[in-house]
């Protein structure tokens, strides 16, 4: 039995902060024939006041599922699972989920599938501060991405290039190891 199926996954999403601006809520990166590629889901934003993160909407009044459907094509449609998983990643955008917080359950309900874990949540009733600190903000997605990561990666098999990019989405190493990528992430350390 592995160390992730011992271990009970109870995720507690925080939902009572204001949306803070530059980070991964809404964002991931992918490996490309190009490089590193950003996706991106535009959010509405509500002018003048702040919103909290369990009411942040997804705006559908531009393009993105399109484009992001087609850069996983052309980042991912070599990969070796690719075809297992497309049609599932079409379907989770397909629902067209009105609220950003719903579409990453969605995903984190389809990787813990892949995964073989039991996936349980719940949503925080008061923003979780400690010490002045949010946990939630400690990984911007402005900036460079550099060995200062949360977590420290294991190497592994990628469609570009012949060296190793980290921090990238757990889409990568999905697409191109499936139900192995357990076994990968159970080598990586959190820092």
């Amino acid at each position: 039995m592995s160390l992730l199926s011992q271990r009970e996954q109870n995720l507690s999403f925080e939902v009572m902060e204001h949306f803070p601006k530059q980070t991964y809520r809404n964002r991931s990166r992918i490996l490309s024939a190009n490089g590193v590629e950003v996706l991106s889901v535009p959010i509405v934003h509500a002018t003048g006041h702040k919103v909290f993160t369990k009411d942040v909407q997804i705006d559908y009044s531009q393009a993105w599922v399109r484009r992001h459907l087609g850069a996983i094509q052309a980042a991912y449609g070599k990969a070796p699972f690719f075809e297992h998983f497309e049609p599932f990643i079409q379907q989770i955008f397909a629902k067209k989920n009105k609220f950003l917080v719903d579409l990453n359950i969605d995903f984190l309900k389809f990787i813990m599938k892949i995964l073989s874990q039991d996936f349980h949540y719940s949503f925080t009733d008061d923003f979780l501060v400690q010490d002045g600190v949010s946990f939630y903000n400690q990984v911007q997605a402005k900036g460079e991405m550099d060995g200062s990561s949360i977590a420290v990666s294991v190497p592994y098999r990628q469609c570009f290039g012949t060296d190793f990019v980290p921090n990238l989405s757990i889409l990568d190493l999905l697409m191109n190891h499936g139900r192995e990528s357990a076994g990968i992430l159970e080598q990586m350390r959190i820092n």
